[in-house]
Order: structure tokens, then C-alpha cells, then sequence
């Protein structure tokens, strides 16, 4: 049941990252206005949660860990939308691995986590098969930007279940964890509004917001089940196994970019090619067995 609501969490991300795709690239020019706008609603789902358990009033140690989640809750959303301005959705969400490699060095020396070596092997793989992905030509193997956005991006995110974990073992409740990190990263994109051009762009998008105000509500309501369902899943998983499944986040999203096109003929940036889709697929595949591995 506990893999179960683990791999729920990929999904969900996956289907967030495809309508942030479609708002980022074109709804919005600058990515500080998209950040705003999709941080709006952080605070409406939170009582959903409490349907399931109540939180508690924190210890004084683990505020600053919920501020500094926030922080990383807001701070990888610019060079993520950085990325899918320039390369296919599944391969942005494919490079969230690449941060992975930091998860089981803090993991051992933070969490005393300690991993067997089929476990590095498979880690090995999945970033591999990660930056494989953003290669743009098979002749000269150049990187190109989305490759270092995401660097930045994912490295974050592998701090980010580190903190969570460290904190659930702080506190041990794990509701606490989508509750307060929430609430404080729903604020902080407020400061946007102090600096002038920043709050000049926001103003004037709002018109293009309200008219896709439900796409952004749902949104933010499938990312809040995806937090959800990885923090409940952290509670119970180490953090190694956690973020190995959630590689699984642009399998899902290929799969279901494919569903959208095909079904219902709606574009997404994503090249759905034969000879794109066998090398997408191939390295896919490789990430999955890295996840079996990791999983054992």
C-alpha cells in the first residue's frame, strides 16, 4: 500500500507538469509571474489533508526547517519553467534525477542511511539515463540549457526529502510537513510584489489568470495530492527509495502527453516522433530497472 501511495506521487506530478507546460509557455512571458499566480492557492487544499489527520503545534527546532522548505518550494519553480521553455516536458521532468546523487551522500551521512551496492548501481543508472536525455546531438555531446536549470532544480528538490525526513524524525507526524511548508510557501511569492517590474507584470496578467483561473485551481489541487502522497509515503520509505520512484515522473508524463495528443488532440511540447519515442523509451526503461534496483 505504501509503494502503492508512493508511485501516486510521480503520477500526479506528471499531470501537474503538463498544465504547468501549457500555462508557462503560454500564458505567461516571465517566469516570476507564473510563480506568483501558481502559489496562489496553496492555502485553500490544506484543509482536505486534515481530513485524514490533524496537525500539531510544532516544536520550536523544526520552524526553521519549514521556512527552509518553502524557500525550496518556491525557489526550483524558476529554473524549472526555465527548462520547459527550452526542452520536451518529459525530458525536463526526466532531469529531476540528476539532484539524486546528492540524496544518498546526505541520507548516510545526515540520516545514518547507509545503501548496498545494487542500490549505487541503480542510482548510477537513473542519473545516467537522466543526462543521456538532454543530449542534444549523438556526435557532439553537448549539454544544453535546460541541463543546467535542472541541475539547480533538482538538487533542491533532493535537499528538499532530506529536510522533510530529518524534520518528520524531528516531529513525527508527517501531516505537519504538507501543512506548514505550505502555508509559508503561499506567502513568499507576496514579496514579488515589492520589487516594480516584477509587480508591473503580475498586474497585468491578472486579466489572463481569472480567464484560466479553473486550469490553475485544478493545478494546484493535483500538485497538492502529489505532495501529499510523497510526504505520506517519505513517512513510511527511506529517502533513496522515495526519490527513485518518483523518477518515474516522465514516464507518466510521456505516457499521458501521449493519451492527450492522440485522443483529444491537444499539443503539448513534447516531440512524439518513432525515432524520439525509441530513444525516450530506451533510456525510460533503463530508469526503471535503476528503480528496481534501488527498490530491492
Amino acid at each position: 500500500m505504501i509503494l502503492f501511495v508512493a508511485f501516486l506521487s510521480p503520477f500526479f506530478e506528471a499531470l501537474s507538469d503538463i498544465i504547468e507546460c501549457l500555462l508557462s509557455n503560454r500564458t505567461f512571458k516571465h517566469q516570476t509571474t507564473m510563480i506568483f499566480y501558481i502559489s496562489m492557492m496553496n492555502f485553500v487544499f490544506i484543509p482536505l489533508v486534515m481530513l485524514l489527520e490533524m496537525p500539531s503545534i510544532p516544536c520550536r527546532e523544526s520552524i526553521l526547517f519549514y521556512i527552509i522548505l518553502a524557500a525550496i518550494d518556491v525557489a526550483y519553480l524558476y529554473p524549472f519553467y526555465s527548462a520547459m521553455k527550452v526542452i520536451d516536458t518529459s525530458i525536463v521532468s526526466a532531469l529531476f534525477a540528476l539532484g539524486q546523487v546528492i540524496v544518498p551522500i546526505l541520507s548516510y551521512f545526515i540520516l545514518d542511511d547507509a545503501l548496498t551496492l545494487h542500490q549505487y548501481i541503480g542510482f548510477g543508472i537513473i542519473v545516467m539515463a537522466s543526462v543521456a536525455l538532454s543530449i542534444k546531438n549523438t556526435k557532439i555531446p553537448k549539454l544544453n540549457k535546460a541541463f543546467y536549470y535542472m541541475v539547480f532544480a533538482s538538487l533542491l528538490l533532493s535537499l528538499r526529502v532530506i529536510v522533510v525526513k530529518y524534520t518528520m524524525n524531528l516531529e513525527g507526524h508527517w501531516v505537519n510537513l504538507v501543512v506548514y511548508p505550505d502555508i509559508i510557501s503561499g506567502i513568499l511569492p507576496f514579496g514579488l510584489l515589492f520589487i516594480t517590474k516584477y509587480r508591473k507584470d503580475i498586474v497585468k496578467n491578472f486579466p489572463p489568470y481569472l480567464k484560466k483561473f479553473k486550469i490553475f485551481a485544478l493545478d494546484e489541487f493535483i500538485c497538492f495530492l502529489g505532495i501529499v502522497c510523497s510526504t505520506y509515503a517519505l513517512d513510511h520509505l527511506s529517502p533513496v527509495i522515495s526519490s527513485s520512484i518518483n523518477s518515474m515522473r516522465p514516464i507518466f508524463l510521456l505516457l499521458i502527453g501521449m493519451f492527450l495528443l492522440y485522443y483529444f488532440n491537444i499539443p503539448l511540447k513534447e516531440k512524439i516522433t518513432p525515432r524520439m519515442l525509441v530513444k525516450k523509451m530506451y533510456f525510460f526503461v533503463l530508469m526503471i530497472f535503476g528503480v528496481v534496483l534501488v527498490c530491492q
